[in-house]
């Protein structure tokens, strides 16, 4: 039977090596991994119909209308259902109006006439959606109220009239559902930090546990980065598909951890602490069983994925798809990169020892 391992298996290495420095590139420069709207803070609009709905369509609707930053359309379509994504960080004229009355609310104690002043550009700002309401006789303080009533009202029409919108775009009616998201810039940067500390206290607390069982530096280090390796190659499938890193993603991040470590620590084990017949023989069983364990697994993946996506589910969708692309990196980090730097390690440690 053949054995990938026979002969120079150290030239596998060159694989990982340059995938990963592609992986690298992919992150953090082009296309780059983009952080979702529950990460920092936007709204999500989720459209869903019975016949196909164009994004192009939309896309110009809204612009004519609305100066959004960051606005992302796309088709969400699949053979049971139709629908699209809208998202956007925020709209700008809104949003210096909500900025201005805060300045305002600020100083209203330390400068009352600044204040007014700014709730005067606010009103101004929001007039766009509302119309503005003249406070010239208005104290300082009756200045700002009504400057909170008006930016409360031109949000009421802000959101009424993306809806009305959507709705005349495709003129469906009642056939048409709409499902709003929205998530504020401050919360959304909690979430963000919150998720990175949960990633790097998990990661810390695997790195201890592979270093506490094993106890030898280089077996340990090669687990951790197929570990990384596995992290970065669905960061970049997930660059290319446009999946954005969201609270949906990281805890699917975090789950690839597991099945990373488990294949790799099968087969470190079997490599190192194993000792009949010989490591490159070691090293094949691992490759049956640990490819058995790895496919069983993908198969499962595949099947939510469809399933998910076909049904519209887009947590789920975006959970199983993240696990698919680290588990397909995990066969290039496991055999290609792990195996072959056990086999040297292992090899050179018998060959010292006779």
């Amino acid at each position: 039977m053949f054995n990938l391992y026979q002969g120079d298996y150290k030239r596998y290495l060159i694989i990982p090596a340059i995938l990963f420095v592609v992986f690298i590139f992919l992150v953090f420069v082009y296309p780059g991994i983009t952080p979702g709207i529950d990460l920092k803070g936007g709204t999500s609009i989720i459209v869903r119909a019975s016949e196909p709905l164009e994004a192009h369509l939309i896309e110009t609707a809204l612009k004519e209308k609305y100066s959004f930053s960051e606005l992302q359309i796309g088709e969400v379509s699949s053979p049971t259902s139709h629908g699209l994504y809208i998202q956007f960080s925020e709209e700008t004229d809104f949003a210096k109006a909500t900025s201005l009355l805060e300045q305002a609310e600020s100083e209203l104690n330390s400068n009352p006439e600044n204040a007014k002043r700014l709730a005067s550009e606010s009103i101004a700002a929001s007039a766009k959606f509302f119309p503005a309401v003249d406070v010239t006789n208005l104290s300082p303080i009756e200045a700002v109220a009504q400057a909170k009533t008006n930016l409360t009202k031109a949000d009421q029409e802000l959101q009424l009239g993306i809806q009305n919108t959507i709705q005349e775009t495709y003129s469906l009616g009642d056939d048409i559902k709409i499902q709003k998201t929205e998530i504020g810039p401050s919360l959304g940067e909690n979430f963000y930090s919150t998720s990175i500390t949960v990633s790097l206290i998990g990661i810390i607390l695997v790195v201890i546990v592979v270093f506490i069982f094993f106890r030898e530096f280089v077996p340990s280090a090669a687990i951790i980065g197929a570990l990384f390796f596995d992290i970065f190659g669905a960061l970049a499938l997930m660059s290319i598909f446009k999946i954005p890193l969201s609270l949906a993603t990281i805890p699917a991040l975090l789950m690839l951890i597991g099945y990373s470590v488990d294949t790799d620590i099968m087969l470190t084990s079997r490599v190192l602490k194993r000792k009949e017949e010989n490591p490159r023989k070691r090293a094949e069983e691992s490759l049956i069983t640990g490819l058995t364990m790895t496919l069983t697994t993908l198969g499962a993946l595949t099947v939510m994925t469809i399933l998910s996506y076909l049904g519209q589910i887009e947590v789920v969708f975006q959970i199983s798809i993240v696990l698919l692309f680290g588990l397909l990196a995990d066969i290039i980090s496991t055999w290609f990169m792990n195996a072959p730097i056990l086999l040297w390690y292992e090899e050179r440690k018998e060959a010292s020892s006779r």
